[in-house]
């Protein structure tokens, strides 16, 4: 099936003689609208205590910087037309973490300091004024505790993405987590295209319409919608053993080439799932997109 194909009917499309997404536009439109183009699409991989399962010396992460992004995807974007209508395989880039094998000038610290600093200068000078998450919760206190570490990168710049707030005396960040309109407008009958049931009901919200449920997740909506998105061929990993992998690589005094080359192997899977990540945002955007512009014009994002 492809969205050209996608009639609405009494607020709905049918995927399949089982499935149907109904939608509240209204809602959609409105909450779509918080978003202040232009954009950065960002996912981040980052490694805790959590992933820590070997207890390994030195340890890079610590009680005032909890969370140690190793890798980051992004995407930029001007207008929600250009994510609709543009090879978005190709606007993803990354900013992460490298260590070659017996690499004697490798330094993590002086390398996250550089990818916090690029990260934050290209924010500013791109005048991004929103940073879309799926899930924004750990990924935007990570980015708030670097703007208010590294301030000085933006004093005396105009950024309507950094907001100074006066009752707690630092910058906030000016974000938008795709889940909420996910999760808020659009509701799901509770069947997989074979009549089955789609998933436990007790897991999830209820939707807003008899027999149909929430979703809050990028991974449940590709698998409710894969007809329609089969294309992509998302691929579910293990990333919390992944960013283990990361840990180990990047905190070792000393890595053999052998273990590099294992080590490394879950790196790059780590950086397939990141770019995949971000890839389904975009795609989300891009499926709102089709759809308001099918239901309420091309103009409704500027109306």
């Amino acid at each position: 099936m492809k969205y050209k194909n996608l009639e609405i009917q009494d607020n709905k499309i049918k995927l399949n003689k089982h499935q149907s997404i109904y939608f509240n536009f209204e809602g959609l439109k409105n909450k779509l609208k918080e978003i202040k183009f232009p954009v950065i699409i960002l996912d981040t991989e980052f490694f805790n205590r959590s992933h820590d399962f070997e207890k390994i010396e030195p340890k890079l992460y610590s009680e005032n910087e909890k969370d140690i992004v190793y890798l980051m995807n992004y995407s930029f974007a001007k207008s929600f037309n250009e994510v609709q209508t543009r090879n978005n395989h190709k606007s993803i880039n990354s900013l992460s973490i490298r260590r070659k094998v017996n690499d004697e000038k490798y330094n993590f610290k002086n390398q996250y300091q550089s990818m916090i600093k690029s990260f934050i200068n290209m924010c500013v000078n791109k005048n991004i004024r929103t940073i879309i998450f799926a899930g924004q919760d750990n990924d935007k206190n990570i980015i708030e505790q670097w703007i208010n570490t590294y301030k000085v990168l933006f004093k005396n710049k105009k950024t309507d993405l950094f907001i100074f707030n006066k009752e707690t005396k630092a910058y906030d960040l000016n974000s938008f987590d795709i889940y909420d309109a996910l999760e808020q407008n659009l509701s799901f009958t509770n069947y997989a295209k074979d009549g089955s049931k789609f998933y436990n009901e007790q897991n999830l919200k209820k939707g807003d319409i008899h027999d149909s449920i929430k979703i809050r997740s990028l991974k449940k909506f590709f698998d409710y919608t894969e007809d329609l998105h089969s294309k992509y061929n998302f691929v579910e990993d293990n990333i919390k053993f992944l960013c283990s992998r990361a840990l180990k690589l990047f905190s070792l005094p000393e890595v053999s080439q052998a273990e590099h080359y294992r080590l490394s192997n879950s790196l790059k899977e780590a950086r397939k799932h990141c770019y995949d990540d971000v890839l389904k945002i975009l795609v989300l955007i891009k499926f709102f997109s089709f759809i308001m512009n099918k239901q309420m014009g091309e103009t409704w994002a500027s109306a």
